[in-house]
């Protein structure tokens, strides 16, 4: 972890213990070393050695250490998986002991660790618990810590409200007792709960401050968590040339700072503001993806090939019109898809017509079908449409019309047409023919209708609540 986090590693060292079991503890004491010396593979294997020892010999307290140690550094090798489950097991140790401060602790290491693997409804009672117990110890500063991760994960959950509530509590401890840095922190924090509100005045006005404190107090990573927010906000206010001022900040904060997944995100931020404005959000997008792969996060780099792939397709950020339900990646691929295979039909049609034969009329019909699916598509995604104007909106709307009256009145067609050809017999096979030359262009649009499959735009938020 970066000096950010400081305040949490102290926390840690002062709360981990060393138990009871002579040869358990020795083992505890040699998996630090080997830590501090920068051997985490050692590391954790002398800490499940020390773990299992203790649990042999009935000392719980030296069990709970160990594992405590284990799920610090599996947290910090990102195996969140596996951090979570030395955490929790530590915290049941450590249940309804004597020292509240040591259980409290242990619940918030696990509630940051839950918080990445997106358990979140068990972050919250971890961190809720947490906040409790390192009051009741008189240990404010990590009570506040946890507070910070609790309104993070509350704004997760989609309880912007109640985020906004914590971190205001966080924010004024932190100004009381003059910290600077946790409190540009907790700032950063309070406007990005204040964006996810769409309360984009308020953020702008808040966020201003934490901007300004970090680059005083010289923590560049602190000022790029509350520039991401910041650029966020502008955004959702409609203030675009400037939110991208703020990006391009945000990115160098961020590299000055050398934490990848900051990196990452802020320049993922951008690519989102981007959208809509050709190959520049696709490139900072698949910059995102590189920096999120330099830092392990496989799944954030998902996310980033996402909104590569929204950009390529020329998909807008949702922020600039009213959301739109075929606003989806599927649906712009299927367009295009659509669109140069009607390209190669067109191309069969010239060459059957001057052939002639047969197949001519039946070439002329599925070119006709096919162009009207292709203008219906072409309009109704925009994905060749140049701006954002109204005159486009109006068009996506009746493309997207058009896509469902024609999969309703070939629905209705199709089985009224089969039974006909069926009770005429043989003697008509050109309704079964018809029939047959439709029946694929009818298939492909009740898949479409199945309706666009949700999927994240692209990273917005931090990973981690810096330290």
């Amino acid at each position: 972890m970066d000096d950010s986090e400081a305040g949490k590693d102290q926390s840690a060292d002062r709360w981990a213990g060393t138990g009871s079991d002579t040869e358990g503890a020795d083992r505890l004491q040699a998996g630090r070393e080997q830590l501090a010396l920068g051997r985490s593979d050692r590391a954790e294997a002398a800490f499940r050695e020390s773990a299992g020892l203790c649990r042999a010999a009935g000392d719980g307290p030296g069990e709970s250490a160990a594992l405590a140690e284990l799920g610090e550094l599996l947290f910090i090798t990102r195996r969140f998986d596996g951090a979570a489950e030395a955490l929790r097991r530590a915290a049941e140790l450590r249940r309804g002991g004597s020292d509240a401060g040591l259980e409290g602790a242990t619940l918030l290491n696990l509630g940051n660790a839950l918080q990445q693997t997106r358990e979140l409804a068990e972050a919250v009672e971890a961190l809720t618990r947490a906040a409790e117990l390192l009051r009741l110890a008189g240990e404010h500063h990590d009570e506040h810590l946890a507070l910070t991760d609790l309104g993070v994960t509350l704004q997760a959950l989609g309880r912007a409200e109640e985020a906004i509530e914590t971190q205001h509590l966080v924010v004024a401890h932190f100004r009381r007792v003059g910290d600077e840095h946790f409190l540009a922190i907790g700032m950063s924090n309070l406007g990005s709960a204040l964006v996810a509100a769409r309360r984009f005045a308020e953020a702008v006005d808040v966020l201003t401050e934490p901007v300004a404190t970090a680059r005083r107090i010289g923590r560049p990573r602190a000022e790029s968590l509350a520039l991401g927010p910041l650029a966020q906000a502008l955004r959702g206010a409609g203030r675009y040339d400037e939110a991208l001022t703020v990006h391009r900040q945000d990115i160098a904060a961020a590299e000055e700072s050398g934490h990848l997944h900051d990196l990452g995100t802020a320049r993922g931020n951008l690519g989102q503001t981007l959208l809509g404005r050709g190959r520049a959000a696709r490139r900072a997008y698949l910059r995102a993806c590189a920096a999120f792969r330099k830092a392990g996060d496989p799944a954030s780099a998902a996310a980033a090939v996402y909104g590569a792939r929204r950009a390529w397709l020329g998909i807008p950020d949702p922020d600039r019109r009213p959301h739109d339900p075929y606003d989806d990646v599927r649906w712009h691929a299927a367009a295009r898809g659509h669109a140069a295979f009607t390209v190669a039909l067109v191309a069969a049609t010239v060459a059957a017509q001057l052939w002639g034969g047969p197949l001519a009329l039946f070439a002329s019909v599925a070119t006709g079908v096919s162009a009207v699916l292709a203008l219906a598509a072409t309009a109704g995604f925009g994905c060749f449409s140049v701006g954002q104007y109204a005159v486009f909106e109006v068009a996506a709307r009746l493309g997207v019309f058009g896509l469902v009256v024609i999969w309703l009145a070939l629905s209705v067609l199709l089985p009224v047409g089969l039974v006909v050809s069926l009770l005429l017999g043989a003697e008509h096979r050109d309704w079964a023919e018809a029939i047959g030359s439709v029946l694929p262009v009818f298939l492909v649009l009740s898949f479409l209708s199945t309706g666009p499959s949700s999927a994240p735009t692209g990273p917005s938020t931090r990973d981690e609540t810096a330290r």
